[in-house]
């Protein structure tokens, strides 16, 4: 995660349980990362990376914002998939995901999976159809990369 989306978990819930937590941020020198016991931090992408790869081992990694770190992973070949939340209810904002992932679930290289893909991959049971909370309405999608 970005540095921006770490400072905007409160923090009596960081670190998010159960997982190593990765901030990327450019007061870390490219080529660079550290270690302490509440985050690793990191200085690009791909150091962030290596951190994760020399300490998770076949675990798999998650990215989960923002904006430009959402465009590195996107660049990767690494990245085959992506667990979406698409957000139903209209706000006003000024980030938004670097590709379109369209509603009728077309895309260009991508292509939506279904609820049992999804399912089959999380392992466990993903709450199917439009969900809402606090007045906001969304549904959970797995995309995959089609080349």
């Amino acid at each position: 995660m970005g540095r921006k989306t770490w400072d905007s978990i409160p923090p009596r819930f960081r670190p998010l349980k159960d997982r190593m937590n990765v901030v990327i941020t450019r007061e870390v020198p490219r080529g660079s990362w550290t270690m302490d016991p509440e985050r690793t931090i990191a200085g690009s992408m791909d150091d962030a990376l290596n951190a994760v790869g020399m300490t998770v081992l076949d675990r798999r990694a998650f990215v989960i914002g923002g904006a430009q770190i959402y465009k590195e992973a996107l660049a990767k070949a690494e990245t085959k998939r992506i667990l979406l939340t698409r957000v139903l209810t209209d706000f006003e904002c000024d980030t938004f995901f670097p590709i379109q992932l369209n509603e009728d679930g077309k895309a260009e290289g991508w292509e939506r999976k279904t609820k049992e893909e999804l399912d089959r991959w999380v392992g466990e049971t993903v709450p199917e159809g439009v969900q809402e909370e606090n007045g906001t309405k969304y549904v959970f999608e797995m995309w995959e990369r089609t080349w």
